[in-house]
């Protein structure tokens, strides 16, 4: 399963990264602390396929006013 991030302080600045589930960052869509907290931002997942991950962002960011990057995270490569 694959998930990736949005960090509302901060996605202006960074890239969005897709995240396999079992990565120690994303843990199935808790984050590192598991606080469930969506103050700074959200986990959004499972995708079965990569494929999927990149069809959401890509529907997605045509919301933003502002064209952030995406990547993979080192858990992908």
């Amino acid at each position: 399963m694959y998930y990736f991030y949005i960090n509302y302080p901060n996605f202006k600045d960074r890239t969005i990264l897709i995240h396999e589930g079992e990565c120690g960052h994303c843990q199935n869509g808790n984050g590192m602390h598991e606080s469930g907290s969506n103050e700074k931002g959200f986990w959004a997942g499972p995708f079965k396929e990569l494929i999927h991950v990149e069809e959401a962002l890509k529907s997605l960011i045509k919301l933003f006013s502002y064209q952030p990057e995406i990547g993979n995270h080192t858990c992908c490569k």
